[in-house]
């Protein structure tokens, strides 16, 4: 038995030396190991043997096998490094040619869209807010006055995190991808200094059936100011002004009356539609009028949660969907088009 395991030793020694590529390598060791495993035809025979005999053999055995796989990696490495000679040498460049850089890229849409919203509110002083779009259910949801068994809940379609993660977490700790952007502006009262006055662009998920104003990822951009004696008044001039610099001196505001639990007084905004400019269409309904924007007033418990006195201090904030944004300013039927890669449109801009 001793004479066979060297036997197999030296044939895998000899093969070895002339394998020169991965599959043959397999097939190699699929001979002696796996599949065939020629050592097996040596091991049946071990019940035949003394202990002692039994125990040599059997080290000698583990012995080989060790040595087979030890020597294997080191010709997969070998293999490795000659396949990748062979791929620098066939895609060889100089770095030195120059050459003509032309439609390399351009900025999205929605990219050009937010960058002109940042613009417009950094000319008014504003200051830019971000967070990471994987939200806490207390951030998202109770601090905004919906606690757990509230009906505006049902409003917001969620995706969860994983029930694996969210099986060890608290109530208020669980996971999300937060479904607004308003989750920012409570962990700015929390974190910033009064006053305060900032924008939240950034992404957003909701479970929504698609058409031409929705699809479950979308981009909001939500603004916040909180300082002693803001008033309604107050938001209205500045969303006004930052309407007409990003559609038209022309554009038209309509302020709807509307509820959102942590808001007090609340308003949804339309605004007249620039693509079929009242003569109906799609993104509009055929009314003539496209729902941009929500305002409000900052209702005093959302205050109170983040440790502001609302006898001393009022806030005013409003968002808008960057995606129907977009749409408005260059002429698009329907937002859906923005997911969709197609060049032609993206293109144009």
């Amino acid at each position: 038995m001793k004479n066979q395991i060297n036997e197999i030793r030296n044939y895998f020694i000899k093969v070895l030396k002339d394998v020169k590529t991965q599959e043959s390598l397999n097939l190699l060791i699929d001979e002696l190991l796996w599949k065939k495993w020629k050592l097996n035809e040596i091991l049946k025979w071990l019940k035949d043997l003394s202990d002692s005999d039994k125990k040599e053999i059997w080290i000698l055995a583990n012995e080989l096998k060790e040595f087979i796989k030890s020597e294997s990696e080191k010709k997969e490495i070998e293999i490795e490094k000659i396949n990748y000679s062979k791929i620098e040498e066939e895609e060889k460049i100089d770095p030195t040619l120059s050459f003509e850089s032309k439609d390399l890229w351009h900025l999205h849409p929605i990219s050009l869209t937010s960058k002109l919203l940042e613009d417009i509110f950094i000319s008014l002083w504003f200051k830019v807010e971000d967070w990471p779009q994987i939200e806490t259910e207390e951030f998202n949801f109770d601090k905004l006055n919906i606690p757990d068994n509230h009906p505006a809940r049902d409003v917001w379609d969620t995706f969860w995190i994983t029930d694996e993660i969210n099986s060890i977490k608290k109530s208020w700790d669980k996971h999300l991808l937060r479904t607004h952007t308003s989750p920012v502006q409570i962990r700015t009262m929390l974190s910033k200094e009064l006053p305060i006055k900032i924008i939240v662009p950034g992404r957003v998920f909701r479970y929504e059936q698609e058409d031409a104003r929705h699809t479950c990822n979308f981009y909001q951009l939500e603004w916040l100011v909180v300082w002693e004696k803001v008033t309604f008044w107050d938001l209205k001039w500045t969303l006004d002004t930052v309407m007409k610099k990003l559609l038209w001196e022309n554009t038209n505001l309509r302020f709807r009356p509307s509820i959102f639990p942590f808001t007090e007084p609340s308003a949804e905004i339309d605004v007249s539609c620039q693509l079929c400019a009242w003569s109906g269409c799609k993104m509009c309904s055929g009314t003539g009028w496209v729902e941009l924007l929500w305002a409000w007033m900052v209702h005093p418990k959302v205050l109170s949660f983040c440790w502001i006195d609302p006898e001393k201090y009022s806030g005013f904030a409003f968002g808008m969907w960057i995606d129907r944004i977009a749409a408005q300013r260059y002429w698009v039927s329907s937002s859906r088009m923005f997911y969709q890669n197609k060049l032609k449109l993206n293109e144009q801009f």
